[in-house]
Order: C-alpha cells, then sequence, then structure tokens
C-alpha cells in the first residue's frame, strides 16, 4: 500500500469518526428525549432508564456505519477534487481504479464489522429492551408510582391510584388499588401503603393499612366487603418465557431457519445492510467528483436524496416481500445491484468518451 493510499485511509477514518459520533449523539438525545418522557409519566422506571437508552444506542450502532462510511468517503474525495489533488494524482498515475480500491479497502472490513452488529449485536440489544420493558409491564414498584394518575401494572391486573407521595417515594396515602386474584376482581381502599420484601422468601409486597376491601360483582351473592388494618398484596415474579419477542428481536439462525414471509425479509433486510454499505462506498466515488474550485457541497444534495430514497426502498420491498408481492429469491439483493448500477451510470456520465459522444451527436 502505498503512501497516498495509507493518506487516504486515515482521513476516511478520520472523518467517518467524526460523523459516526455525531450520529451517536444525535440517537442518544433522540432516545434520552423519548425515554425521559415515558419516566416522567411512570410508565418507566428511572432504575432502567439509562440502561434502555444504552441499549437502544447499541440496537443502531450497526445501522448508522454504512451512511457515515458514505458521506466520509464523499466528503474526503470531494475534497481532493476541489482542491485539485486529485487531477494532480490523476496526472502522477494515480488511476480511478487505485482510488476505489483505495476505498474498498476501508469498507470490506467495515462491512464484515457491520454484519456481526446486524447479525448478533441488533436482536441481542431488542431482546434485551423488550424484556426490560415486560418487566417494567408486569412489576408493581411503588417506586415507580405517579401520584394522582392510575398506575398500571401486570398487563392491567393491578391498578394503583395514590393522592400523596412522601418525598422519598416509600410511602403512600389515599391509595386504591384494583386487582385480579384467580380471576376475582378485588378493589381495596386504604389510608397509606408501603413496600416490604420477606427476609426469608425473598418475595416483595405492598401492604395497605387501615382500609375496605370490595371482592367479587355487587348484586352477586359472593360479593364481600372487609376492614383491615393490615393488607398485603404479594409483586408477581417476572416470567420472561411468556415475553413474545418481535422479529427484529430474533437470531439470524432462527430467520434464516424459518418459513414465514416476515421473519424471511427480515433475514434479507439485515444482509441488504453490509451489502450496502460496500455499494454506497463505491457509489460516493463518482457522485464526489466536482470541477476544481467548485461549491463546497457539491452533490452532496443529490447523495443524501439518494440515501433515503434508498432506506424508503429497502422498507418497500420488505413491505412487498411480507406480502408475496414481491419473489423472496429477488428481494433485498436488488437494491445495493440498483446502488451498483447508479455508480456506473454516473461514472459513465462523467468520463470523456461519453462527452465526446455528445459533442459528436451535437455535432451531427
Amino acid at each position: 500500500m502505498g503512501i497516498i493510499d495509507r493518506l487516504l485511509l486515515r482521513e476516511i477514518a478520520k472523518t467517518l469518526a467524526v460523523i459516526l459520533l455525531i450520529l451517536t449523539m444525535i440517537l442518544l438525545a433522540n432516545f434520552l428525549v423519548r425515554y425521559l418522557g415515558k419516566a416522567a409519566v411512570g410508565a418507566l422506571s428511572t432504575d432502567i432508564l439509562f440502561l434502555v437508552v444504552g441499549l437502544e444506542v447499541v440496537r443502531t450502532l450497526g445501522l448508522i456505519v454504512p451512511p457515515a462510511l458514505f458521506f466520509a468517503v464523499l466528503w474526503v474525495v470531494g475534497r481532493m477534487y476541489r482542491d485539485s489533488e486529485m487531477v494532480a494524482l490523476e496526472a502522477s498515475g494515480f488511476s480511478q481504479a487505485r482510488l476505489y480500491r483505495s476505498v474498498l479497502t476501508a469498507a470490506l472490513p467495515l462491512a464484515v464489522l457491520v454484519a456481526v452488529l446486524v447479525m448478533e449485536l441488533l436482536p441481542w440489544a431488542r431482546a434485551s429492551v423488550t424484556e426490560l420493558k415486560a418487566s417494567e409491564a408486569d412489576r408493581a414498584d411503588i417506586s415507580g408510582i405517579r401520584a394522582g394518575r392510575f398506575n398500571e401494572f401486570s398487563r392491567g391486573g393491578l391498578v394503583v391510584y395514590t393522592e400523596a407521595l412522601s418525598k422519598k417515594g416509600g410511602q403512600l396515602s389515599g391509595v386504591f388499588v384494583q386487582d385480579r386474584q384467580r380471576g376475582r376482581l378485588g378493589l381495596v381502599t386504604a389510608e397509606s401503603a408501603y413496600q416490604t420484601t420477606d427476609p426469608v422468601t425473598g418475595e416483595r409486597f405492598v401492604i395497605l393499612t387501615n382500609g375496605r376491601r370490595f371482592a367479587g360483582h355487587p348484586g352477586d351473592l359472593d360479593f364481600t366487603i372487609g376492614r383491615f388494618d393490615e393488607y398485603a398484596i404479594r409483586i408477581p415474579e417476572i416470567d420472561f418465557v411468556g415475553v413474545a419477542l418481535p422479529t427484529s428481536a430474533k437470531s439470524w439462525q432462527e430467520l434464516l431457519a424459518s418459513d414465514s414471509r416476515n421473519e424471511q425479509a427480515e433475514f434479507q433486510y439485515r444482509a441488504s445492510i453490509p451489502l450496502a454499505l460496500i455499494a454506497f462506498a463505491i457509489l460516493a466515488v463518482p457522485l464526489a467528483r466536482s470541477p476544481p474550485r467548485s461549491g463546497v457541497y457539491g452533490r452532496l444534495i443529490f447523495a443524501v436524496l439518494l440515501y433515503f430514497t434508498f432506506i424508503n426502498l429497502q422498507r418497500v420491498v420488505e413491505r412487498w416481500l411480507e406480502s408475496g408481492a414481491m419473489p423472496m429469491w429477488m428481494g433485498m439483493w436488488v437494491l445495493p445491484l440498483l446502488m451498483l448500477l447508479v455508480a456506473w451510470l454516473i461514472q459513465g456520465v462523467d468520463s470523456h468518451r461519453f462527452w465526446r459522444w455528445r459533442r459528436r451527436r451535437s455535432i451531427a
């Protein structure tokens, strides 16, 4: 590898690191705002807030590397064209083929990394987020209760309302509880409530004090009303076996072995991401070509539109695969090939042969 190749790779790596950092910070801020809103209304515990945000960022890492590399190559090579560096290099024997080779030298290892991220890390992070959210839905923990609103737990099996909450969140006052035990609806009102843990079994309980319990349906013979000094409600243990994982959280081995069109489409979507990285790395080279001393942005706007068109086409093709409107053998593989065709067309339009042909046609 020559000096020019190493220089090009170093510039691409530095620009890629900056773009990845910016995209990661944007995603982090976006997820943080979203889940802070959920935590503010009690839909998510603050104990797992930052863990969920971190897992969401990890889940998207493999998805942001391809656009980051695309715009890094576009910026570095485009700057070299605008500063006439590429003209000087071509005059010294640095060919287009060598430029493509240098870009692919950077793209191929990243494609392998992205394949690992989307095939292994993405489903793991997605499954972890799903399980954490399910645990929040099943957990009756008064630390997550908000005063003045109905707090739902165990998928609606337990509903808690409190008028006031102590400053440290350890005790509730003016409590209303609706729960189901063995299919029977129960209502409880109490002056106060607190949470405790059995030192022997380790089970958690919510203890309600000085209240009444109403069980059954009004008018039925088994409808009962009882008074109590203390009433304990056991917090159910979380059963992750019953949590249904979304298709995006399944491993690539499960997707590959499945006969479901939805799961096969998900596998093809993941497989298309590293292929798209290579295709867009190649596409960035002809897109970066611009006359010396031209505008700073060159074909950047066209490149952005092209990339967002590709993302939309990914989702459209995925829906077509799921519905059977497109055969599975065609699927996602055609989109990276389409981007390579666009690169070939742009390279042909920019070539001297094309302009000589166009001049001959205009003269004729």
